[in-house]
């Protein structure tokens, strides 16, 4: 009888599969963020590019940790993926503050 855990199915993403995929799109909103601010006024850029880094350090932060979880690892997974949720808000938080700074200087 093997002991292997199932396989998820095609419509249900393993955790780490999902915190991936997760940071694959806020590593394309990052990147488009960076775009508007090279498209922005100087002040504005240097602001957005300031809390962007930001958003940077806590992508890769959560990339790193995020490498560290083993892809057959489980349920035994849980502080790790805390961990990597943790930085994910992290990261959403430094993203919208750039962000804001983007949509203040559209609307002056």
């Amino acid at each position: 009888m093997p002991t292997t855990a199932p396989m998820p199915s095609p419509h249900q993403e393993a955790p780490v599969e999902r915190l991936e995929r997760v940071l694959d799109e806020w590593r394309a909103k990052i990147d488009e963020l960076l775009l508007q601010a090279d498209l922005a006024s100087k002040d504005v850029s240097e602001e957005v590019r300031a809390r962007t880094e930001a958003a940077q350090n806590a992508y890769l932060a959560a990339k790193n940790k995020l490498l560290e979880i083993p892809k057959d690892a489980g349920s035994n997974i849980g502080s790790l993926r805390a961990g990597v949720e943790k930085l994910l808000d992290d990261l959403r938080e430094a993203y919208q503050s750039a962000e804001a700074v983007i949509r203040r200087s559209r609307s002056s």
